[in-house]
């Protein structure tokens, strides 16, 4: 939404990865109004694989447009995030996140990204990793920290299951904490990303009341997790404890063909 200023770069992130597969490029032009829409339009012009989608509805937040994207037919095997004022960090950024999809098995694989400003020099805090993020930690870690890190993948199959808010803060908050309830997620710890701090950023110059509202979305939604793996544990033990036996008249006479047929 009204990225005039920096969604050429981002683009042109995504334009020089480096990859043994194919990839489409879905940008979800939130009604911008700034001219961001006719940038988008010259790049599709020139390179089939990028997307543009305007949503029909206008009542969307992020997570809505995350939504556009998801359940595009030209969303693939996996879907990876790059908000529209950030930037890739290599030509390989793509590639690494995918070997580590691949290779886990991950319904989902976070990054680590460095807080620069718009020239990409990097200003404190720096590389953002949450390596307070360990295997060791379990499923119920994210309940414990704030945060999850970028970029974002998901595999589609996953991510397609539960959607996303529609909400303009949290919402990979939400889904992250509910994929964690039933697969891995996995970590890559090195810089993937270059996080561009402006005055435009979505998170910046909130006010007090702002970040408490945050505060307070987040925290609706840890308990509500809580709440349910509390639950989801229960009906676990439950059928932990129940024997099923199912029982075909002469089976012992049987070979095993004939008993998985029966």
């Amino acid at each position: 939404l009204n990225r005039k200023k920096t969604i050429a770069d981002a683009l042109k992130s995504v334009l020089e990865q480096k990859t043994d597969f194919p990839f489409n490029v879905i940008v979800v032009d939130n009604h911008s109004t700034d001219g961001t829409t006719e940038i988008l339009k010259r790049f599709t012009v020139k390179y089939p694989h990028i997307h543009h989608l305007i949503p029909s509805r206008r009542d969307l937040g992020i997570g809505g447009c995350w939504n556009e994207a998801i359940y595009s037919p030209y969303c693939g095997r996996y879907v990876v995030q790059l908000d529209s004022d950030d930037i890739y960090s290599s030509s390989r950024t793509l590639q690494k996140i995918v070997d580590t999809l691949r290779k886990g098995h991950y319904a989902m694989v976070v990054g680590s990204y460095t807080i620069v400003n718009e020239r990409l020099k990097k200003i404190p805090p720096g590389l953002i990793a949450h390596k307070e993020w360990t295997k060791t930690n379990g499923h119920n870690n994210l309940l414990r920290v704030n945060g999850m890190g970028a970029p974002r993948a998901f595999d589609l199959s996953v991510i397609r299951r539960f959607g996303f808010p529609n909400v303009s803060y949290g919402e990979d908050y939400a889904v992250a904490l509910r994929i964690s309830r039933e697969y891995k997620i996995g970590r890559i710890y090195e810089n993937l990303y270059w996080c561009r701090r402006w005055k435009d950023n979505t998170d910046s110059g909130l006010s007090t009341e702002k970040k408490n509202h945050n505060d307070y979305y987040k925290d609706k939604l840890r308990t509500a997790e809580i709440e349910a793996r509390k639950t989801g544990n229960a009906e676990k033990t439950f059928q932990d404890n129940k024997r099923l036996f199912a029982e075909f008249n002469g089976g012992k006479d049987l070979s095993l063909p004939l008993v998985c047929q029966s």
